[in-house]
């Protein structure tokens, strides 16, 4: 790639290592590539956010995001690049330490090496995932639990070998606790019912999984009884966020590159421009150093978003200044009305705010 703005923001040696020949893109058709994800998982992407690896050393969150930078940079469309992106921070945050478990490790091998898939199981019909009104339950028989209820979507359900599943165990002071449970789709009681999906983020797939009182051993239990919410769904959360502005970091990058290429803009608006994109690289790399239960988190992802609308808003009025095509920026349009479509004025207060102190003194 050339142009001003080649090089990629976010550092990563892990990252540069594994894209350095990356897979060739497959064309769309019925199912899932898996010839394609094993070459995707044989170049190391699907391991890139386990510290803990079976065959290769692996990353950590911030490779992920220097990851889905490069795939940005790269052109990789929404769907193959989100589903790459997706597995690899379900292998990084739920995997990443299997316990000596060898059902868990097992499953933990199979992601990363690109033989099946893993679904996380939040989202209900007709409520999504607020935690209020989610009624996916389990509850204890002597050493196993019993779950039952329904979920959807469920991205990548039609594919997966295991669900990652959010489930109430109890209540405590008027609120549901959450538990997670890792149930295999071959498990007695589980039905997997396919979902269209939009077309663009294929390969992904979308399901409604029924769980009809699953029996499960003790061992399915991830982590420490009703503490889901906290340990499992909120950070997962938090770093789909992450690496999704980090794919747009790239996205955005590549349009800067096309506008100055056309040689139709002026430096120093093109300039201006971009000040809210490398901006938005500098709270990335922070983001990445810095725990989900840190308070301070939320906060700059809030303005990562907002920093992240500023940059849009110039790049598409310099695109067309340019005389760019419209597949040139519909990418990052995409995925920003994806990031934005909850969009708050906080997210523009925090988004100048981080970009003003980026300017001064770096964030």
């Amino acid at each position: 790639m050339t142009g001003l703005f080649s090089s990629c923001w976010l550092r990563s040696d892990l990252a540069d290592a594994v894209t350095t020949q990356l897979p060739e893109l497959p064309a769309p058709a019925e199912g899932f590539p898996w010839t394609w994800w094993q070459a995707v998982a044989a170049n190391g992407l699907i391991r890139i956010s386990s510290p803990v690896s079976t065959d290769a050393d692996g990353g950590d969150a911030l490779s992920l995001s220097a990851l889905a930078e490069r795939l940005g940079r790269a052109n990789w469309p929404a769907g193959p690049a989100l589903a790459v992106l997706f597995e690899a921070w379900v292998a990084g945050h739920y995997f990443a330490v299997a316990d000596g478990d060898p059902e868990r490790t097992a499953v933990r091998d199979a992601l990363i090496q690109g033989r099946q898939l893993v679904a996380v199981a939040t989202s209900e019909p007709g409520v999504g995932a607020n935690p209020k009104y989610l009624s996916t339950h389990a509850g204890r028989i002597g050493d196993t639990w019993r779950l039952s209820g329904v979920k959807s979507p469920v991205t990548h359900g039609a594919e997966a070998a295991v669900f990652l599943v959010l489930a109430v165990t109890a209540r405590h002071a008027g609120r549901q606790q959450f538990s997670l449970f890792a149930v295999p789709r071959a498990a007695a009681g589980v039905t997997v019912e396919n979902v269209t999906a939009p077309v663009s983020l294929w390969p992904a797939s979308h399901a409604r999984v029924h769980f009809s009182e699953v029996m499960l051993p003790a061992s399915a239990l991830l982590g420490a009884e009703g503490s889901a919410l906290t340990e499992w769904a909120k950070p997962f959360r938090l770093g789909e966020q992450a690496f999704l502005l980090a794919y747009a970091l790239g996205l955005a990058g590549r349009l800067g590159d096309a506008i100055a290429a056309s040689g139709k803009v002026v430096a120093g608006e093109l300039g201006q421009a971009m000040a809210p994109v490398a901006a938005l690289a500098a709270t990335l790399s922070h983001l990445a150093a810095c725990p989900a239960s840190d308070g301070r988190h939320e906060a700059m992802l809030t303005g990562a978003l907002g920093q992240l609308k500023i940059a849009q808003a110039g790049l598409v009025s310099l695109a067309r200044q340019a005389g760019l095509a419209p597949g040139d920026v519909s990418a990052l349009q995409h995925v920003s009305f994806f990031l934005l479509r909850g969009e708050s004025r906080g997210h523009d207060r925090l988004g100048r705010q981080l970009l003003d102190q980026t300017m001064t003194q770096g964030v």
